[in-house]
């Protein structure tokens, strides 16, 4: 099978006050999320898939802000046992993978509702390398935000963001109907 390539858009407000990050996976070929079937509910890759990963953030035009992405850490942990042989979706050995190469912040504005965004790029792409399991797949973003302040000083404030999706490759397992 062709390798297929994928984009994780990650998303979060400067001014949120949750830590839920909205997270969009898409491709060329369209989503690999799986609606019905035996994998429904998943993000479905085969391994030799690539996942690039974009983190976007918004903030009011007026705050002047910006991030810096201090941590990502992607977990992915088998739930059934036909994946015990990987521990992550993406490493036989690891459950946890960090991306920490970074490209540089992009600056856009919408005028039409006054806000900034700025985008950060991983300059390289997370391999599937798993041929065949479940996992729950959870991320974790850690960002430093700087932005104006009331008395007008610029403030860095840490963040912290998640997202929770499930995750499946190959046939998705042994499952026994």
């Amino acid at each position: 099978m062709a390798k297929r390539i994928y984009h994780l858009d990650l998303m979060f407000d400067v001014d949120q006050v949750t830590r839920a990050l909205h997270y969009h996976i898409d491709g060329l070929k369209g989503s690999p999320f799986q609606g019905e079937g035996r994998l429904a509910g998943t993000f479905h890759f085969n391994a030799g898939d690539e996942l690039f990963v974009t983190v976007k953030s918004t903030a009011n035009k007026k705050d002047k802000a910006r991030f810096v992405i201090t941590d990502f850490t992607l977990a992915s942990i088998p739930t059934l046992p036909a994946g015990k042989y990987f521990l992550s979706l993406f490493d036989k050995h690891c459950a946890c993978i960090r991306v920490t190469d970074w490209g540089i912040p992009e600056f856009g504005r919408d005028n039409s509702n006054e806000r900034d965004e700025i985008t950060i790029k991983a300059l390289h792409p997370l391999l599937v390398t798993a041929p065949n399991g479940q996992w729950e797949m959870s991320g974790y973003l850690s960002v430093l935000i700087e932005k104006l302040g009331e008395d007008g000083e610029m403030k860095q404030i840490p963040r912290l963001f998640y997202f929770d999706p499930e995750s499946s490759s190959g046939s998705g397992g042994d499952i026994k109907d």
